[in-house]
């Protein structure tokens, strides 16, 4: 019984430095845009601006639906109720620390122990990594083949466009290899590698065993599910699709017309460069330069971009606040439980 008190207490502190660290990183972000510049785009994107909240309520529905589908029997034990909050939370803070958007990841493991243990919550974690990563790359691939195909563009764009293919292209490739013949024991062996990693290697050598459960975690799905498997890669194809959607009804709202295809090249655009410039806090400034870039491709006005930009933020406010709110309920019921058992 003290050992599971302890278990919760320390769990609780955990999610409490998340929430805490999380309003600090919100509190700047509304400061630095300010509170009028953030009425006045409200007032601004009218009806857009719920309608985009309302789709990213959706793409974390279908993310969460993805997770689910793909953990199979080992999800089993973890409501879809619980798995959307541990979704929305952690997404929220891979969005607030600038860790190659993985700083969510092991609130997700920590999250997910309690009912899976942590060597289950892991592999779960990164499965579902792996596939969202897929998801996400398929978007890139089809939004950038559509642009080559339905927009007029110049050359040089055209022929970046064609090597940011063939990056995807290798992305994919290698993150189905890791479905295919697992990650972490491929891990070990390439830390056996390196001479000043070797140090590492007799330490991973007494986790053989569990390693090896690991990767079944990460391989069950495509080796012996593969219609889920590929179901949920479709699904969050489809989320994905829809941050194409929100660019869209955000300038269809100020009556910018457009094409979905359009919409969904400056999504690629914005993307691209946020994945490039990982290391920006908040990713302040990248979203909206991959904007005007893609804009000026489009010979749209380029500051439109910024427009765009401080509405997709407001947005975020939203589900970053109700993503802090969802850890904060996991730490008042970790709290409770304790007291039931007493």
């Amino acid at each position: 019984m003290y050992a599971f008190l302890s278990f919760n207490l320390k769990k609780t502190g955990i999610n409490i430095v998340f929430f805490t660290f999380g309003m600090a990183a919100f509190a700047y972000l509304v400061y630095r845009f300010g509170i009028g510049q953030i009425t006045a785009n409200i007032e601004k994107a009218g009806w857009s601006l719920l309608s985009i909240i309302g789709v990213w309520f959706v793409v974390y529905m279908l993310n969460a639906s993805a997770w689910k589908l793909v953990l199979g029997k080992e999800g089993a034990a973890v409501s879809f109720p619980r798995l959307f909050r541990i979704t929305v939370s952690g997404f929220v803070i891979n969005y607030i620390t600038p860790v190659i958007a993985l700083g969510g990841e092991p609130y997700k493991v920590r999250a997910l122990s309690s009912t899976l243990g942590t060597q289950h919550s892991l592999s779960a974690v990164v499965l579902y990594r792996m596939v969202h990563l897929i998801g996400h790359m398929l978007v890139l691939l089809t939004g950038t083949v559509a642009a080559l195909i339905f927009i007029d563009l110049p050359g040089t764009v055209r022929l970046a466009l064609l090597v940011l293919c063939a990056v995807m292209l290798t992305i994919i490739t290698l993150t189905l290899s890791g479905h295919r013949k697992g990650v972490f024991q491929r891990i070990k062996d390439l830390i056996a590698r390196f001479g000043f990693l070797k140090r590492l290697h007799p330490i991973l050598q007494k986790y053989e065993s569990d390693l090896h459960d690991m990767d079944g975690i990460v391989t069950h799905a495509y080796r012996n599910e593969r219609k889920k498997f590929y179901l949920s890669v479709l699904i969050e194809f489809c989320s994905r699709i829809l941050m194409g959607a929100e660019v869209y009804l955000i300038m269809r709202g100020i009556g910018v017309e457009t094409t979905f295809v359009s919409a969904l090249f400056l999504f690629v655009s914005y993307s691209i460069i946020i994945n490039v410039m990982f290391f920006i806090p908040f990713n302040l400034g990248a979203r909206e330069g991959g904007l005007v870039l893609g804009l000026g491709s489009l010979a749209l006005p380029p500051l439109l971009g910024v427009y765009l930009g401080v509405v997709m933020r407001i947005r975020e406010f939203f589900w970053i606040l109700l993503g802090l709110l969802f850890i904060l309920l996991t730490t008042n019921k970790n709290k409770s439980v304790p007291v039931k058992v007493l």
